[in-house]
C-alpha cells in the first residue's frame, strides 16, 4: 500500500546540465525557452555547439515522477529509480511527514486501538513480555517499538542508544532514565534495515508517541526462519494481559511502599501515576524493570 500523500506530476529536465533540477510541467509550455525557438539563445546549448532545427531544445527530456504533497518542498523522484521504500509500503506511517499531516488513530485502516486504565493499547498490534510492541506488514516488513504501558513508567528518557542498528540481530537499546541505564531487547530475531536515529535528538517522542514517531527499529521478517510473532500477545490476549500487568505493578509499588514506610498503602484500584520511575531509588527502579521488562519478559 503506498501513502496517500505520493502524487505523480510530469517534469521536465536538462540532460546537458551538470544538475538535474526537475521542474513541473504546467500551463503552456510554448512559451518557456527550452519549450520553443528561444532555446538556441542558451549558453549551455551553446556549449555544445550543435545546430538543430527542432522546434524545442534537444536536450529537453520530459518523465514521470513521484512526490510527497504533504512535504513543505517537493522532491521530484523518476519512475526509472528506486522509490524510496518507505512510500511505496505500509512503512509510511512511521514517517514523521505523514504523521505530522494525518491523524494517526485514522492511519492504520480502521484498525481498533482501546484504553485500558488510561493507557493507549493498540489491539492490532502485536506485544511481547517485556512491553515491546510489533507491527508485522503482510510485505515482510515490521516496526518495533516500546508500548505505552512501558513508556508510562519510564516518563521522562535522557538519552537512547541503539546497540545494533543493522544486520541480523534482537532489536536493542539502552534508555537512561535518572542516570539509570535500562535495556531493551526484543525476543525474536529480525534482519534490522533501520533504527529511528532521530529519537537520539529528541528522545521525548519515544514516551509522547510511542506508536507513531517514537517507534525504534524498522526491519525484515527473515526467510526460512519462525515468524517474528512467535510468542508474542496478540488478539483478545491483549486487553486482559494489561489489565494483570496493570494490577501487578500496582502490588510492586505498595510494596516498595511498605518496604520504605512500614506501613500498608491503600489499593485504590488505580492505574499507576505516570513518571513512577521519578518516585522510585536506584535499586528499587532496577528490580522493577527485572520484574516487568527484563529481556524475554516474564
Amino acid at each position: 500500500m503506498n501513502c496517500p500523500f505520493l502524487k505523480e506530476a510530469r517534469v521536465k529536465y536538462c540532460d546537458k546540465s551538470a544538475f538535474r533540477k526537475m521542474i513541473r510541467i504546467a500551463g503552456n509550455v510554448a512559451q518557456e525557452t527550452c519549450s520553443s525557438p528561444r532555446y538556441k539563445q542558451c549558453a549551455l546549448y551553446g556549449r555544445f555547439a550543435e545546430d538543430s532545427q527542432d522546434r524545442q531544445c534537444p536536450y529537453l527530456r520530459e518523465s514521470r515522477a513521484q512526490y510527497c504533497a504533504a512535504s513543505a518542498i517537493s522532491r521530484f523522484i523518476p519512475y526509472s529509480e528506486p522509490l524510496l521504500s518507505r512510500c511505496g509500503s505500509d512503512s509510511y506511517r512511521y514517517c514523521d511527514v505523514y504523521l505530522g499531516a494525518a491523524n494517526p488513530p485514522a492511519q492504520a485502516g480502521g484498525k481498533r486501538d482501546c484504553s485500558v486504565g488510561g493507557i493507549r493499547v493498540p489491539t492490532w498490534l502485536d506485544y511481547s513480555a517485556n512491553h515491546m510492541w510489533l507491527d508485522a506488514a503482510n510485505s515482510g516488513s515490521c516496526h518495533l517499538g516500546l508500548d505505552a504501558f512501558l513508556t508510562r513508567v519510564l516518563g521522562t528518557v535522557e538519552r537512547i542508544t541503539f546497540l545494533k542498528q543493522t544486520g541480523v540481530h534482537r532489536p536493542s537499546a539502552v534508555l537512561t532514565v535518572r542516570g539509570v541505564d535500562l535495556e531493551v531487547v526484543f525476543p525474536n530475531p529480525i534482519l534490522l534495515t533501520a533504527s529511528n536515529l532521530y529519537l537520539r535528538a529528541n528522545p521525548a517522542k519515544l514516551t509522547l508517541d510511542p506508536y507513531g514517531m517514537g517507534w525504534l527499529f524498522q526491519g525484515v521478517q527473515l526467510p526460512g526462519q519462525p515468524p517474528v510473532t512467535s510468542g508474542l500477545i496478540h488478539g483478545d490476549a491483549i486487553v486482559p494481559w494489561i489489565e494483570r500487568e496493570i494490577g501487578r505493578m500496582s502490588a510492586f509499588l505498595a510494596e516498595c511502599w511498605i518496604s520504605r514506610h512500614g506501613a500498608t498503602l491503600m489499593n485504590d484500584g488505580g492505574v499507576f501515576s505516570p513518571d513512577v520511575l521519578q518516585q522510585l531509588n536506584r535499586e528499587e527502579t532496577l528490580r522493577l524493570f527485572h520484574e516487568f521488562f527484563k529481556e524475554g519478559g516474564l
